[in-house]
């Protein structure tokens, strides 16, 4: 696939380098609405929220890598990260919910320029500086077709797009200093328009401690961007990206230490290497350290006058490990667990646009993805711990498997009649599960450490390997739009989103012994699994009072074959099922604009309830009551604002995010208080001095009020449990302080 992206590629170019004809541009455009919080975003729904580099800049973070720390301002978003850079989650779990939904299976939730690129568990998480993000597209309910791709969709997707190189010669150049020791170095360069192509390269490193407990955090980003335009007809885009990231996670709390925040506040792994054996409590075995490398690509041809062609393939290798300490109630059985990963992904999009009239506009195209596994995990030792020392003890999962396959042709109608506009479109998704050869259950100490000489010395289990399932299944959207004389919006929309959770396998080695004495493979349960998919409606209305616009919506969303821990009376065995059924709703406000001459507000508000519709039994006599019961970590209620005030020297922008109270586990019995975090930013703009160019210093306060608080508590909406083992509660981000200086040239 990869062999033949780029001759196509090449083959375009050479072929068509001296058309004359206009190209429309690839690149999301730079102009930013009366709001410096949000840009207008006029190819989409009014329910797709664009944030630009202002907002990247003021709401995010000093670390200025990860777009969930912007679209967290956004109605219905919930993202509490463990560290104040944002930069840290804890182990592999991905603290984003949006209209209380959390991702699953293998995929990420963010896009780089309409590809995805993301996946989830692994590295490469935070590929994209916020400087080289042009702009960021929030995308909770309605997709469009051409964007609902990756692994999962199930909650919506985030859209990174990247800036083009500049049109001149120059660069920037900024550094960070704050709390914890941190440290962020920026440094951009642009070679400006040399014939028919531009370049910009930029490399970021950022060094920080944990704001508790031992352990640091080490990341660096380098990026080349490259440009190539011969002519109006032609455009071509590439772009390669290195990320490493290396840190330590943080440690976490059960629910009674939860509700004693102030005095387990600081609590984390054991900071001294444990003397006793199968004492596996030290933060130096729970870590991670991941390579990816990013190279993709956005090829443009317009045909005629009325058509345009593009390509876009990507290819994305991820290398790198996790070290995670496996708690349990029985001390004898703890195990330190060495998670190692080299998996890649690649995959490409074509389109073919074509405007018939106004009134109607036909894309079509077609879609592959294939992405390496984990998970489910294929590569995972056991360690002991022996007088302090860390000794092999065999393999947690030991498998052998091939790529995940996603293909997809696609077609969309859109186009504008009158005060109406309308877009509708289809994929028909045939959607791969990779094969699996487990050797688990047959290794032992004696086998090599080695993942390849161990799967040579090993013996195929029968029990828990399985064939490759395929899924086929229509993705529709629908977007209906009317436009008032007085520019007031009122819209509708419709998306399928869809998402598949691997955690079977591991599910099933873990039990194997109870369900090969129940005579049933892991075969049988592979064939009854479904992909989760999610129906969601929303009913908007946009309108602008002055230089304000107010954006009130509702939505439902209904969920089929979510994922449940579900117990089996013929088997006697409690596994994860897609036989759920979950329903959400909804009421949002989106609102921003100019208050007053120099201010500026943004508010996001929301209500949502989501949750089960049926209750299911956890054995053989229990069943667990959570029938309309809320999901855990899913506030129903959440406020943000944020308030600028500019003048010609300063910016100062303070902001808060409330989130009313949650649950952390789906019986709603452990319940967590609502809290409130304040955050300031402040700029002297200091212009231009000795040579450098638009200056500025940024001083930036998180937490302002040192509220002590729980972030993100690790659970999966599955687990139909009311043990307080189920659930971990990580402690928030104390309040810290980070200063910048910043200059171009």
């Amino acid at each position: 696939m990869r062999r033949f992206a780029l001759c196509l590629s090449l083959a375009v170019v050479s072929a068509l380098a001296d058309e004359t004809v206009n190209l429309d541009a690839i690149q999301v455009e730079s102009n930013v609405s009366k709001s410096p919080f949000l840009m207008e975003n006029q190819t989409a729904s009014p329910s797709v929220l664009r944030f630009g580099p202002e907002s990247a800049a003021a709401l995010g973070t000093q670390a200025a890598m990860n777009p969930y720390t912007v679209i967290q301002y956004a109605p219905s978003v919930n993202f509490t990260p463990v560290d104040a850079t944002g930069s840290n989650e804890p182990s592999f779990h991905d603290p984003i919910r949006m209209r209380g939904r959390s991702q699953s299976g293998p995929g990420g939730v963010f896009l780089i320029d309409g590809l995805p690129i993301s996946s989830n568990p692994g590295g490469g998480k935070q590929l994209v500086d916020m400087e080289n993000i042009a702009a960021i597209d929030l995308y909770k309910g309605y997709i469009p077709t051409n964007l609902n791709t990756g692994f999962s969709s199930l909650i919506g997707k985030v859209d990174l797009r990247l800036r083009n190189p500049k049109e001149q010669m120059g660069g920037s150049l900024s550094q960070s200093v704050g709390s914890d020791n941190f440290l962020r170095t920026y440094v951009q360069l642009d070679s400006g328009k040399v014939g028919d192509v531009a370049v910009f390269g930029s490399f970021s490193q950022v060094s920080s401690d944990k704001n508790r407990g031992k352990g640091d955090l080490s990341k660096s980003n380098a990026m080349l961007g490259l440009r190539y335009t011969p002519n109006d007809a032609f455009e071509a885009r590439v772009y390669a990206i290195t990320n490493s990231d290396e840190h330590h996670n943080y440690g976490s709390l059960t629910y009674a230490e939860a509700q004693d925040i102030d005095t387990y506040w600081d609590k984390d792994f054991a900071t001294a290497r444990p003397t006793a054996n199968n004492d596996v409590d030290y933060y130096d075995w729970n870590k991670q350290d991941f390579t990816t490398n990013v190279l993709m690509a956005d090829i443009a041809y317009k045909v005629g006058s009325a058509g345009a062609i593009r390509l876009k393939p990507y290819y994305k290798s991820d290398k790198g490990e996790y070290w995670l300490s496996s708690f349990n109630a029985d001390p004898t059985k703890q195990r330190v667990i060495n998670w190692k990963m080299d998996h890649d992904l690649a995959g490409a999009t074509l389109e073919y646009d074509h405007q018939v009239s106004a009134a109607l506009a036909v894309k079509a195209g077609y879609w592959y993805h294939k992405q390496l596994p984990p998970g489910p995990p294929t590569d995972r030792k056991k360690y002991r711990v022996v007088s302090g020392e860390l000794v092999f003890n065999g393999y947690a999962s030991l498998a052998d498997t091939d790529d995940h396959i996603i293909q997809a042709p696609f077609v969309e109608l859109s186009g504008k009649n009158g005060a109406f506009e309308y877009k509708a479109g289809v994929q028909y998704q045939s959607f791969r599960i990779a094969e699996l050869k487990s050797y688990t259950d047959l290794t032992n100490t004696t086998v090599s450490e080695d993942y390849d000489t161990a799967i040579a010395q090993s013996t195929l289990d029968p029990w828990a390997s399985v064939d490759a399932k395929t899924f086929t299944t229509w993705i529709p959207s629908a977007h209906l739009g009317y436009n008032a004389a007085n520019n007031d919006k009122l819209y509708m929309d419709y998306s399928r989103t869809y998402g598949f959770d691997v955690n079977l396998f591991p599910t099933y080695i873990s039990n194997r012994a109870v369900f090969v004495g129940a005579n049933v493979t892991l075969q049988e349960l592979w064939d009854e699994l479904e992909l989760e998919l999610s129906d969601n409606v929303e009913l908007g209305y946009k309108t602008t009072v002055g230089s304000f616009t107010l954006n009130p919506s509702l939505y439902v969303m209904s969920v089929q074959n979510k994922q449940a821990s579900l117990y089996d009376p013929a088997y006697g065995v409690t596994y994860p099922a897609n036989v759920g059924k979950a329903q959400g709703y909804g009421v949002e406000l989106a609102a921003y604009g100019e208050l007053a001459p120099a201010w500026d507000l943004m508010v996001g508000a929301s209500y949502n309830r989501y949750y089960f519709t049926e209750n299911f039994k956890s054995n053989a006599t229990t069943t667990v009551d959570i029938k309309g019961k809320q999901v855990p970590d899913a506030p129903e209620t959440m406020i943000k604002a944020a308030l600028s005030y500019r003048s010609a020297s300063f910016t100062v922008t303070p902001s808060l995010r409330y989130n009313s109270s949650r649950y952390g586990d789906v019986t709603n019995t452990q319940k967590l208080d609502a809290y409130t975090l304040v955050d300031l930013d402040a700029v002297y703009h200091i212009g231009t001095v000795w040579g450098m160019e638009n200056s500025k210093f940024r001083l930036t306060a998180t937490n302002l009020t040192d509220e002590k608080y729980v972030s993100t508590i690790v659970t999966a909406d599955n687990v139909l449990s009311a043990s307080t083992t189920s659930s971990s509660y990580m402690a928030g981000a104390p309040l810290s302080v980070y200063g910048a200086f910043s200059f171009d040239f």
